[in-house]
């Protein structure tokens, strides 16, 4: 991954503690979700092999996803302010993982004005050429994720409100 310094000449050299802080909850929140798409397709094959209809929760499911959010708040809750947690987590798991473009052909831009706010934004196609922006402040000195926002290239500088999954 690239990742260009766009950040106050006072404040350049934070760049890897902030990424140091944000990549790594990301690559976390990856490993989750990737077992639990691999447990859940598990359970869904299952289903058909006892004729349960499609449009049925396999057997189990309903308590993996209660897992999956349990196990997503326990990673998250240290690193996030209330404000982004009270958007919700858990909500969904997929394959690709929503994050697993970190590790892969992406850049990113690091985005440093003030010592409070930091804003990391990364850049990937999967298709469609996408970005999601992540916002860290410093909140009673640490740094947490405050905000996360998805876009399109193609839609300029428009961004929409996310959550963590």
């Amino acid at each position: 991954m690239e990742i260009i310094n766009e950040a106050s000449e006072k404040f350049k050299d934070k760049q890897e503690e902030i990424c140091g802080i944000l990549f790594p909850l990301l690559r976390k929140i990856n490993v989750l979700e990737k077992e639990v798409y691999e447990r859940c397709e598990e359970l869904r094959a299952k289903k058909e092999e006892l004729g349960i209809p499609k449009n049925q929760l396999a057997p189990g499911e309903k308590e993996l996803k209660a897992e999956y959010k349990e196990r997503l708040g326990e990673i998250v809750r240290p690193c996030c302010t209330e404000k982004l947690l009270s958007k919700g987590i858990g909500t969904s798991f997929g394959n690709p993982q929503k994050y697993g473009y970190i590790d892969g052909e992406c850049r990113a831009s690091f985005i440093m004005k003030t010592a409070a706010r930091a804003v990391v934004e990364t850049h990937y196609s999967r298709g469609v050429d996408s970005k999601h922006k992540f916002v860290l402040r410093f909140v009673e000195d640490k740094w947490l994720l405050d905000e996360v926002c998805y876009g399109f290239e193609s839609d300029g500088d428009k961004w929409s409100a996310d959550n963590l999954k």
